[in-house]
C-alpha cells in the first residue's frame, strides 16, 4: 500500500531487486517500509504496477537528503521531548509538545537570521577586496597594453581560413589512419578467429577419432602412436608403424630412436616382436645408412637374438631388394655377399643351404644352385641330407626342371622306400604340377613292384592304409569313376594277401 494514501499496487519477483530473488522473505518483513517506482497503471483492471529495483532510484540523491534531514528531524524532536522531561501519559501532552515545537522555530529563525547577516557581510567584504584586484590587475593590463603595437591585421580572415582548412584535412587523415587501423585491426581478428576456428576442428576430430576408436586403427599424429605403443608395448606392429611414421616425415634419427625404445619396452620373452623390430632397423639402415651402419646393426641384432634368424631375415631383405631392382648388379653383389656369409657362418644349418638354394634358383641360377647343393652335402650332417635333398627337389618343381626334380625324389624313394613322407611330397609336386598319370605310377610302384620291375617292399598295414587313403583321394578329386574302382580292387586283393 502507498503511504497516506489507500491505493494498493504489486511488485512482480522480479521487479524486487536487481540481482536474482530466491527466496523474499529473506530480504522484506511484512510492514516494511520500502520506496517504490509506479512502472504501470491499468485503469480497466484497477491495478497498479511496481518496483523496488535500486537501479531505479540512483539518481535520487533529494529524496535520499530529504528523508534524511526528516529522520535528523525526528531525532532532535525525540531528544527535546526527553531533556524536557515531558510525560507522553500526561493529559495536556500534545499542547506542550506544540508549544515547546513553537519555540524552537522561534530559535532557529532568530539563528537563521544572524546566519545570513554574517555571510552577508563576508561576501560584501570578499567582493570589494575582488574589486580592488580587479582594478589593480586592469591597471596592469592597461600599462602593458600601451607597449604593444595596436593595430589591425588585414590577413587574419586569411589564415584562420587557411586554419581550418588545415585542421579540415587533418582531420580528414586522421579519419583515413583510424580506418585503415581499423581494417588492419578487422583482419588480424579475422585471421586469428579463422586460425583459432582450424584449431578447434582439428581438436574436436582428434577428439572424435579417440571416441570412436579410429585414432588407435589409423593413427595420424605423435600423440595416436604415443597412446598406441602405451597401450601395448609388446606389439610390434605398432612400434613398426610408429618408425614408418618418422621415415614419412623424413626424421631417420626419431625412427632409430623409436627402435631402440622399443627394445626396452617389449618384454624379454616376446622375442619373436623384438625380432621384428630388429628387422625393421635393419631395413631403416639398408635403405638410409651406410655399410658400416648396416654391418653394426646386423651385429647388434645378433648379439640380442638368435643369430641365425637374424641372417635369415637380412637375406631374405636382401632378396626382394633385387627382385625390385630388377637384377640390378651392385643389389646382387651384395646379398651374394651377404648369402656366402651366413652359409659359412652356419655350415651345419640346414635352413640357410635351403634358402640359398631358393634365391638362386628363383633367380635362374640353376647351375650355381647344384654347385651349392652339392657343397651342402659334404658341409650337412647325415642325417640332414634327405631333408635337405628334398627341400631341393621340391624348390626344383617350383623355379627349376621338372625331370631334374624327378630324378631327385626317385633317387631318394628308392634310397629309402619306406618313407612314406618322401612318397606323399612326391605325388603331390606331380599333381600340383599337373602329372597326375605320373603320380599314379608312383602308387602302381608301390602296390605292385614286381609288375613294375622294382624291388619288393614289404609295408606295414599301417602304412599300407595311408597309402591306399591318399591314392584314392587323388582319384576322387583328378580321377574319374573307373579310376576309383581301381584303387579299390587293388585294396582288397592287397588285404586278401594279407590275411592268407
Amino acid at each position: 500500500r502507498l503511504e497516506n494514501s489507500e491505493v494498493s499496487g504489486l511488485v512482480h519477483l522480479s521487479e524486487c531487486s536487481d540481482d536474482y530473488v530466491k527466496n523474499l522473505a529473506t530480504m522484506y518483513n511484512p510492514g516494511d517500509l520500502v520506496k517504490v517506482l509506479v512502472l504501470r497503471v491499468e485503469k480497466d483492471e484497477k491495478r497498479i504496477g511496481l518496483s523496488m529495483k535500486a537501479s531505479h532510484f540512483e539518481d535520487d540523491e533529494e529524496s535520499d537528503l530529504e528523508s534524511m534531514s526528516d529522520s535528523e528531524d525526528d531525532d532532535v524532536v525525540m531528544k527535546d521531548v526527553n531533556d524536557a522531561g515531558l510525560d507522553s501519559d500526561d493529559e495536556n501532552f500534545v499542547s506542550k509538545l506544540a508549544n515547546k515545537l513553537d519555540d524552537k522555530k522561534v530559535d532557529s529563525s532568530v539563528k537563521k537570521s544572524s546566519d545570513d547577516s554574517d555571510s552577508s557581510d563576508d561576501e560584501s567584504s570578499s567582493q570589494s577586496s575582488d574589486d580592488d584586484d580587479d582594478d589593480d590587475e586592469s591597471l596592469d593590463g592597461k600599462a602593458q597594453a600601451m607597449d604593444t603595437d595596436v593595430g589591425f591585421d588585414w590577413g587574419t580572415n586569411e589564415r584562420t581560413e587557411e586554419q581550418k582548412e588545415d585542421s579540415e584535412s587533418s582531420e580528414e587523415s586522421d579519419s583515413e589512419d583510424e580506418d585503415e587501423n581499423a581494417v588492419k585491426k578487422g583482419h588480424k581478428s579475422r585471421k586469428k578467429t579463422l586460425v583459432k576456428r582450424q584449431e578447434e576442428k582439428v581438436i574436436s576430430k582428434m577428439e572424435q577419432r579417440i571416441a570412436d576408436g579410429t585414432a588407435d586403427e589409423n593413427p595420424e599424429t605423435t600423440a595416436d602412436f604415443e597412446r598406441l605403443v602405451a597401450s601395448d608395448p609388446n606389439s610390434s606392429e605398432n612400434w613398426m608403424k610408429y618408425m614408418a611414421y618418422h621415415l614419412s616425415l623424413a626424421d631417420i634419427e626419431s625412427a632409430r630412436s623409436i627402435a631402440n625404445r622399443a627394445f626396452d619396452r617389449i618384454e624379454f620373452r616376446e622375442e619373436g616382436e623384438k625380432l621384428n623390430v630388429w628387422t625393421a632397423l635393419i631395413t631403416l639402415e639398408s635403405k638410409y645408412g651406410t655399410p658400416t651402419t648396416l654391418n653394426a646393426t646386423i651385429d647388434r641384432a645378433s648379439q640380442h637374438n638368435n643369430p641365425k634368424q637374424v641372417y635369415l631375415r637380412v637375406c631374405e631383405m636382401m632378396e626382394r631388394d633385387v627382385e625390385q631392382s630388377h637384377g640390378d648388379a651392385t643389389m646382387v653383389q651384395r646379398a651374394d655377399d651377404m648369402f656366402a656369409k651366413m652359409c659359412k657362418k652356419f655350415r651345419s644349418k640346414k635352413t640357410v643351404w635351403i634358402a640359398n638354394f631358393k634365391y638362386l634358383l628363383k633367380n635362374g641360377r640353376h647351375e650355381e644352385a647344384h654347385d651349392l647343393w652339392k657343397r651342402s652335402v659334404l658341409s650337412l650332417p647325415s642325417h640332414k641330407h634327405i631333408e635337405s635333398m628334398s627341400k631341393f627337389a621340391q624348390l626344383e618343381y617350383e623355379y627349376g626342371s621338372a625331370e631334374r626334380a624327378r630324378t631327385i625324389f626317385d633317387g631318394l624313394v628308392d634310397k629309402h622306400p619306406k618313407r612314406m613322407d618322401l612318397i606323399f611330397v612326391y605325388v603331390d609336386k606331380e599333381i600340383k604340377h599337373g602329372e597326375v598319370s605320373t603320380a599314379r605310377q608312383i602308387f602302381e610302384k608301390i602296390v605292385n613292384p614286381i609288375q613294375s620291375g622294382q624291388k619288393k617292399v614289404k609295408y606295414n598295414d599301417k602304412q599300407m592304409k595311408s597309402l591306399f587313403k591318399k591314392w584314392y583321394r587323388m582319384e576322387d578329386d583328378h580321377g574319374d569313376e573307373e579310376s576309383r574302382m581301381h584303387v579299390k580292387v587293388a585294396a582288397k586283393e592287397y588285404v586278401e594277401k594279407s590275411t592268407k
